[in-house]
């Protein structure tokens, strides 16, 4: 493989694929608001009328948890630290079950326009409205980095404009989701659905014949111990283990489809109660292939790169470049094909910025202007219209920020990423605990968030020691003076791949207090860490007050 990486640059046909998607994702939007012009209420626009059929909703969950830094991070995850995160395939199982079994047809049958009437109803408007502002924030900043990122990682190694890839998708995505509504949404995710799946196919196929078949990657990624699947430790500060996976995995998986607005306006959209629960559990299907195939396009790009690491280089800057850097060379006399590539990429960042939008609007007029202002469906249809464009052009505006402020925000991120464990929490006590009541909800949610959040900020000061990371080495023959710094620990946290922050630890305190350890948890249990954190003090506050 070569030694130097030169510059490749996109070529015209490249482009011309890449607008081709673009421009359908448009159309599909335009579709929609042509036929459904008659119907102007938000019922139609918000829930695309309630009237989807479970194929077209699964596949839209699917993608749009499959952001753009999944299909850029997932491949670099199994490059880095092997192939045990497809236990967490596990996680989703057992959270999509709990879903839809549980959380599903409460939320349906109740008729819910969004999630956080429930809490109303069930307790009182301040928790509706906690709830409600923790989802905008965490929305807000997380549809930035999603905007961000793969524009930052794409024109770091391939010359292609960075601004002009963050105002096309957020422009894009603006357009078919102001233009189409919920519906529209839906029906490009099922699009870009497929595109994704080409895209790695292809890289699949690609990579493999020029590493003589994909057994071959297999053997040599297996050779260098990236092949692994049976790691039990039950030890809680090893970052993936099987039990870190599945169990912490599930309640962090939950976060993100049972009580999250951006995935349960989809599960509203559906005809009925049964067909939501079978687009939730159809989607396991969706999200087990959509990872399968990035975790082998992993095993490639591990194979691909296994003499020489062009980070160890430092021919690469980004992590999240390794993957687009390969398939300009994988692909080097196919024009047009890392067009596909970069479409997939970027329906990743659409499918998950157009879901964001949605998800705003909805919540803005339902749950903030609806109880005050008494003004007709048509008005509120015209009014989520132009909710739309100002979230649109908001996450525009934060993708700029994550330029300018990118460690900040990237602890933010992380920050929020710790919300979605206390607020399963939350749903939780309110179906499953009939005498929890509106105090016991709010201090549980308090106390599991600040729980969370204090294991974070110790994590940062006190990083886990590497032993528990289990990165691999990388090597590179070439320059051996390098290799020496891979080999501190790496911690990625990706909340709902919420962003690969890659921090290096620095060189570990000599004296490590006790509570040193507490905070070495892998970061997949900070979601159960909360959960339980709020269970347990909803119950005692309740039975105190109650």
């Amino acid at each position: 493989v070569m030694a130097v990486i030169t510059m490749r640059t996109f070529s015209i046909g490249d482009y011309v694929v890449f607008a081709t998607m673009l421009a359908v994702s448009t159309i599909i939007g335009l579709y929609f608001a042509i036929r459904d012009r008659r119907k102007k209420n938000t019922e139609e626009y918000l829930l695309a009328g309630r009237s989807m059929s479970p194929f077209p909703v699964a596949f839209s969950l699917s993608v749009s948890f499959m952001s753009a830094v999944t299909v850029l991070g997932t491949p670099v995850e199994v490059y880095r630290f092997g192939t045990m995160y497809a236990w967490l395939m596990i996680g989703m199982l057992i959270a999509l079950t709990v879903t839809a079994e549980v959380f599903i047809p409460v939320f349906y049958n109740m008729g819910l326009t969004t999630v956080y009437e429930y809490l109303e109803k069930r307790f009182n408007r301040a928790v509706r409205l906690t709830a409600t502002f923790l989802f905008m924030v965490q929305t807000i900043l997380y549809g930035g980095i999603v905007i961000y990122a793969p524009s930052l990682a794409l024109s770091s190694v391939t010359g292609f404009n960075l601004w002009l890839s963050v105002v096309s998708t957020g422009a894009v995505c603006i357009l078919y989701s102001c233009l189409g509504g919920l519906k529209g949404v839906i029906w490009t995710d099922a699009l870009q659905a497929v595109v994704m799946l080409v895209g790695f196919i292809s890289i699949l196929i690609q990579g493999s014949i020029k590493l003589g078949g994909f057994a071959n990657a297999w053997n040599l990624s297996k050779m260098g111990g990236r092949i692994e699947f049976a790691n039990f430790d039950p030890d809680p500060r090893v970052r993936h283990s099987v039990w870190s996976l599945t169990v912490g995995g599930s309640v962090f998986v939950a976060g993100l489809y049972a009580v999250n607005q951006s995935q349960v306006q989809r599960y509203l959209s559906c005809r009925s109660a049964k067909d939501a629960k079978i687009a939730a559990l159809l989607n396991w299907f969706g999200l087990v292939f959509l990872n399968s195939l990035a975790i082998m396009t992993g095993i490639v790009l591990y194979a691909y790169y296994k003499d020489c690491d062009p980070l160890t280089t430092g021919q690469v800057k980004m992590r999240d470049a390794l993957l687009p850097v390969m398939v300009l060379e994988i692909f080097k006399d196919n024009p047009g094909m890392p067009g596909v590539f970069l479409s997939s990429i970027f329906s990743g960042s659409l499918s998950t910025v157009s879901t964001a939008i949605t998800a705003l609007a909805s919540v803005t007029v339902h749950d903030f202007l609806k109880p005050i202002f008494p003004w007709t469906e048509k008005t509120y249809a015209y009014i989520s219209m132009g909710l739309v464009i100002f979230y649109g052009l908001l996450l525009i505006l934060f993708a700029y920020l994550a330029s300018k402020l990118g460690a900040i925000l990237q602890a933010a991120i992380s920050i929020l990423g710790l919300l979605g464990g206390p607020l399963v929490g939350l749903f939780s006590i309110g179906i499953l605990f009939p005498f929890v009541n509106s105090i016991g909800a709010l201090c549980g949610v308090v106390v599991g968030i600040a729980m969370n959040v204090w294991v974070f900020v110790g994590s940062k000061s006190y990083p886990p020691p590497a032993k528990f990371a289990n990165a691999l080495p990388l090597s590179c023959a070439v320059s051996s003076n390098l290799v020496a710094n891979s080999s501190q620990a790496m911690t990625t946290t990706a909340f709902g791949q919420l962003i690969n922050t890659t921090t290096l630890s620095p060189v570990l305190a000599t004296t490590r207090p006790p509570v040193a350890d507490l905070y070495a948890m892998s970061y997949m249990y900070y979601s159960a860490f909360g959960f339980c954190f709020v269970i347990l003090v909803g119950v005692i506050v309740s039975l105190a007050t109650g």
